[in-house]
């Protein structure tokens, strides 16, 4: 069997898709997996040994003809498309493909998929991960307990990342202090709290953040000059470093799916907002979100919280508790 899962979304989308494409791998004897994934999705998916093929989707249209003409030449059994709302893209791609069962999300009025997944207010209550797991059920496999996305170092970038960051006796501390939207910032000042406690208590500290953070992220270095900033300059990068770190401190980014993939502990500064924190809140065994007052930004939750949560997750004596 041939089923191409469709994903053309943002990085932590992809990272949440990875559970839906692990349950296929060991439920469907012979399958034969394929992916189709925006340019962001791509690395999060590179070598998954679960994945026979990827497919890059681009929106520009010669790129999209051809690869419309891969699909069909790929004469696909089933098309999966885990999202539980409407999208145009999807619905486009889905007609075109040439594919006769096709899984998804149908809009009001409106037939692409021989399969109808449920809609995102009947899944409010539900996680991302376990959302996009939905389409098993139409394949005979039983819904999954086990959603905790699952990602694949690459040995070379591991084996470079371990040379340059590790071995260390000690715990690692990871700040990611970048938030892909201005309004998930935390303040500098605060940052560098948190980072203090940990280089108190013995914690080497690492810095992540993305290109466009890097005067935000060389500020907090000036302000605890023994923390060491990680230049990422993919997400590659940050899957391979994970291993190696004990506690993460991050805004609701992608960043939160990955450690959850490596069940490393963290403290997650979200939103109030309760339908996100429902679909995107950490999967990690031991996690902490911390959010601001309602109606209120991420900058204004205070620097003592996350101290407390670290207290809480990392104690006094870090080689004990991690």
């Amino acid at each position: 069997m041939k089923i191409l899962i469709v994903q053309i979304g943002k990085i932590g989308d992809t990272v949440l898709t990875t559970p839906l494409i692990r349950a296929i791998a060991e439920n469907i004897p012979y399958v034969e997996i394929h992916v189709l994934l925006s340019r962001r999705g791509v690395p999060v998916v590179s070598g998954n040994p679960h994945v026979k093929k990827i497919l890059l989707y681009r929106k520009d249209p010669l790129h999209l003809f051809a690869t419309i003409a891969r699909i069909r030449l790929g004469r696909y059994d089933v098309w999966v498309d885990p999202k539980d709302h409407y999208s145009t893209e999807g619905a486009v791609l889905a007609r075109m493909s040439g594919v006769k069962k096709k899984i998804g999300f149908n809009a009001p009025g409106r037939r692409v998929f021989s399969q109808a997944l449920p809609s995102q207010e009947e899944n409010f209550s539900k996680h991302a991960a376990l959302r996009n797991c939905a389409p098993l059920a139409f394949l005979g496999i039983p819904t999954t307990e086990n959603i905790r996305p699952q990602l694949f170092p690459d040995p070379r970038l591991d084996a470079a990342i371990r040379e340059e960051y590790g071995p260390w006796d000690g715990r690692t501390a990871l700040l990611n202090i970048s938030a892909g939207d201005a309004c998930r910032l935390w303040d500098i000042a605060k940052w560098s709290v948190a980072a203090q406690w940990c280089l108190r208590r013995g914690l080497r500290v690492l810095i992540s953040f993305q290109p466009s953070d890097g005067a935000l992220a060389r500020q907090l270095h000036e302000l605890q000059p023994k923390t060491r900033l990680f230049h990422s300059s993919s997400i590659r990068e940050m899957v391979a470093l994970a291993p190696l770190v004990n506690v993460v401190v991050t805004p609701d980014t992608s960043m939160v799916h990955i450690a959850s993939a490596f069940n490393i502990p963290q403290i997650a500064l979200f939103p109030s907002v309760e339908w996100n924190l429902r679909k995107f809140r950490p999967l990690s065994d031991s996690s902490i979100v911390i959010q601001p007052k309602p109606g209120e930004q991420l900058a204004t939750i205070p620097a003592d919280d996350v101290v407390k949560a670290l207290e809480s997750i990392a104690g006094e004596k870090p080689e004990t508790r991690f």
